[in-house]
C-alpha cells in the first residue's frame, strides 16, 4: 500500500474518532457533558441523521466522509501530516470550548449568565475531594497521580466510589 493511501486511511479513522471526541464531556469522558444523556447521546444523535433510532452504515460513512473532507483542506483527496495536525488541533479546541460551556452551565446555578462567589463556593469542590466526609482531604482521597481527584469525567467528575453522579453537587 503506498504511503498516501495509508495516510488517507489512517487519517479517515482519526477524523471519524476526532469528530466523535468533539462531543465528549469534560476530560474526554463519554458519559458526561453536553448532549442528551451525555455525549454518547449527542454523538448518536449527530450520526443518526434520519432520527430512526439506529446508525446505518450509510449514515456512518457520510459522517466519515464529511470529517475527511474537513481535514483535507487543500482538497487533493489525501490528508497530509500538517492537515491532520490542524484538524486535530481544531477538534481539541472544540472540546475545550465544550468543556468550558459545560462547566459554566453547571456553576451558574441561577442561569443569569454569571457565576457569583456564592455559586462558585456552593459547587462543593472541597466536599467532592473529601471522600469520607471527615472535613479533611488526605493524599489517598486526592490521588494526584491518577484521575481519582477528578473522577472519570474530568474536573468535577465522580470518583470511583461516588454514587451521587457527576462532579461536585451544590449543597
Amino acid at each position: 500500500m503506498n504511503r498516501k493511501v495509508f495516510i488517507s486511511i489512517l487519517a479517515a479513522g482519526i477524523a471519524v474518532s476526532g469528530g466523535a471526541m468533539a462531543g465528549m464531556g469534560p476530560g474526554g469522558d463519554h458519559d458526561r457533558g453536553p448532549g442528551p444523556d451525555g455525549p454518547r447521546g449527542h454523538i448518536f444523535e449527530m450520526l443518526d441523521t434520519n432520527k430512526d433510532g439506529v446508525i446505518s452504515k450509510e449514515e456512518f460513512e457520510a459522517r466519515r466522509d464529511a470529517d475527511f473532507a474537513m481535514a483535507d483542506t487543500n482538497k487533493d483527496g489525501t490528508i497530509s501530516p500538517a492537515e491532520l495536525s490542524a484538524y486535530h488541533q481544531k477538534k481539541i479546541e472544540e472540546r475545550r470550548k465544550a468543556r468550558e460551556r459545560f462547566m459554566f452551565e453547571r456553576l451558574d446555578a441561577n442561569k443569569d449568565g454569571k457565576i457569583s462567589k456564592e455559586e462558585f463556593e456552593s459547587a462543593g469542590f472541597f466536599q467532592h475531594l473529601d471522600k469520607n466526609g471527615d472535613g479533611k482531604v488526605t493524599p489517598d482521597e486526592i490521588q494526584w497521580g491518577g484521575h481519582h481527584h477528578r473522577g472519570p469525567g474530568g474536573p468535577g467528575g465522580p470518583g470511583p466510589d461516588d454514587e451521587d453522579g457527576p462532579g461536585p453537587q451544590p449543597e
